[in-house]
């Protein structure tokens, strides 16, 4: 079974505004579009998930079950198409800097940026990683 994405943003417009009207001018369709997107996700699902009168829309049993899982799926996708573009554009992932102990030198120390400033300068952990994480700048040459 394929359910579309875009139908799940629907129902879940639908099921939080209880509103056909409001969903659809939260997604930026019209009403009829909404509901036939609505019923068609109904039908391939094989159960209703709205109860619809002239006055208003309840979630049954199903919708209800479907809601939290849907939004769930919903920030998954968005969070992985998120995680895609930081990839692309290279801000993703940590960046790790360390130093032997032979790089921590006193010709270096005095220009490192580690620790608060105004403030020496932190020694490397053990493992030469500086300990606020801020990063350290090397000497610069005049």
């Amino acid at each position: 079974m394929n359910v579309e994405l875009r139908h799940l943003r629907y129902f879940v417009a639908v099921a939080e505004e209880l509103h056909f009207t409001r969903a659809a001018r939260r997604v930026h369709i019209a009403q009829q579009p909404l509901s036939a997107a609505i019923a068609r996700l109904e039908e391939q699902l094989g159960v209703t998930l709205l109860e619809r009168t002239t006055r208003r829309v309840e979630l049954t049993e199903a919708g209800e079950a479907l809601l939290e899982p849907a939004r769930a799926a919903l920030r998954a996708v968005d969070d992985a198409l998120a995680a895609a573009r930081a990839a692309g554009r290279g801000v993703a992932g940590d960046l790790g800097v360390g130093l032997s102990s032979g790089a921590w030198s006193a010709s270096w120390a005095p220009s490192c940026s580690c620790g608060p400033p105004g403030r020496s300068p932190s020694p490397p952990t053990a493992s030469g990683s500086c300990r606020t994480r801020a990063g350290c700048s090397p000497p610069t040459t005049s």
